[in-house]
């Protein structure tokens, strides 16, 4: 079982996202597939945010392995994407958490005490203010 948290160390220690598949009480992990600049024009790609991706701080792995684990134990899949200080948690395209140093933003989300965040939020408010950010409906 520990065997995920070992290769998401690894992929967190060289700077790259992961994703967590849990299918039939089994975990796959593998890597973020991003934009690739192959197929798109310079004109396409002009309002991306460019940044060198860093290792997240000692405190943000922590934190990452802390809730990945809580969802792997919940059965849920989710990817996880560096950012330059902060790191977002998706679960699909309109339903992720985004966190930086000091606090989270919960997005797409109803409540906090819809699912999956009602696993994790307990872990995020330890870490700093959660900031609930409802969709437009």
């Amino acid at each position: 079982m520990s065997n995920w948290k070992d290769q998401v160390l690894s992929m967190l220690s060289q700077g790259k996202g992961f994703e967590i598949t849990c299918e039939g009480g089994s975990v796959k992990v593998s890597e973020v597939k991003g934009v690739s600049k192959g197929s798109v024009s310079l004109k396409q790609v002009k309002g991306i945010r460019k940044g060198r991706v860093r290792p997240p701080s000692a405190k943000l792995r922590e934190l990452i392995v802390e809730l990945a684990s809580r969802l792997v134990a919940s059965g849920k899949s989710f990817k996880v994407t560096l950012g330059q200080g902060d790191f977002t948690l998706r679960f699909d395209l309109d339903h992720y958490v985004r966190v930086d140093s000091k606090s989270s933003s919960v997005v797409g989300f109803k409540s906090l005490d819809e699912d999956p965040i009602s696993l994790i939020v307990d872990i995020l408010e330890s870490h700093g203010e959660v900031r609930l950010l409802k969709p437009l409906t």
